[in-house]
């Protein structure tokens, strides 16, 4: 394996980190939305340094790459499993936060060589490419060998534009006023077709979530996804974490500055760090026993 992979070269872009004791599980880990190498480097490190090979991967937003969640291809990931079944890796993994998460999802329901998914505030369907100003493009978030794949359309955001909904929105909740992102994934029209099909994964899956997400409805999609598993009978282990009071924030080590955009970290401030800490004991325990 190289230190590091580039889009032009390998097909995909990433950092990879040779384990130690626990070499042979190989994760390719993923951040969330906005984050650059940096932030995705340093918010990794907990797994890097428990002696877990790690390929930190970006699919978006990194030095080179689109600034936009649009048509972000599932073939970044595909390339990335094929470069490390090529290297000799037997187990791999794949972990992401937020809409990483939703992409790790998405990855593993269409890769069959992943065998483990972490995912943290995820959420369960593919949406189309937020816009703030102008109309909806309609494009969807992810691609699958250069075709979109289907997406759930912003509903309210098409009816009154992204500022008109905030203004609507405001007059309907005061209370969650700092909820709006959420409100914007619950109005979304969605589909069977937009679904990530979880029923399709050949991994074990632990999925976590803070109760009230003000992002987006990862603790709904949680339970959707954990039902849809066991109605099919899903073979291989299931796990799932809803914390009572965490926030979106759960999978990082945010600095002081990203706590005060999350309603949950002002309220409970003691219960998120708490909450913080055990997602990562979950994480550990779960790859442990993989």
């Amino acid at each position: 394996m190289k230190d590091y992979y580039s889009i032009r070269e390998d097909g995909f872009q990433a950092y990879w980190f040779e384990g130690t004791t626990e070499r042979e599980k190989a994760i390719i880990w993923m951040h969330g939305s906005g984050m650059n190498e940096k932030q995705c480097l340093a918010d990794s490190e907990y797994i890097r340094r428990a002696g877990y090979s790690v390929l930190v991967l970006g699919f978006y937003f990194w030095k080179g790459m689109s600034k936009k969640m649009r048509g972000i291809p599932v073939d970044y990931v595909e390339k990335a499993v094929a470069e490390l079944k090529r290297s000799g890796f037997g187990k791999i993994g794949i972990h992401g936060i937020s809409s990483g998460a939703a992409y790790a999802l998405l990855c593993a329901s269409l890769i069959p060589e992943i065998s483990l998914v972490l995912g943290i505030c995820p959420f369960d369907h593919v949406v189309e490419e937020p816009k703030i100003f102008g109309k909806p493009t309609g494009r969807s978030w992810f691609s699958y060998h250069g075709k979109d794949y289907p997406c759930a359309l912003f509903a309210g955001q098409r009816e009154k534009g992204f500022f008109g909904s905030l203004r609507e929105y405001r007059k309907q909740d005061t209370e969650h006023h700092k909820e709006f992102l959420r409100s914007f994934y619950e109005n979304a029209a969605l589909t069977e077709e937009s679904r990530i099909k979880v029923e399709n994964m050949r991994a074990d899956v632990l999925l976590i979530a803070p109760e009230r997400d003000n992002e987006w409805p990862s603790p709904e999609a949680v339970r959707r996804m954990e039902k849809k598993l066991v109605e099919t009978g899903h073979p291989y282990r299931v796990k799932t974490i809803i914390y009572p009071h965490a926030s979106h924030l759960l999978g990082t080590n945010p600095p002081e500055s990203w706590k005060k955009a999350f309603p949950p970290e002002k309220r409970w401030p003691a219960e998120c760090n708490e909450a913080r800490k055990d997602c990562f004991d979950q994480e550990f325990q779960f790859l442990k026993d993989w």
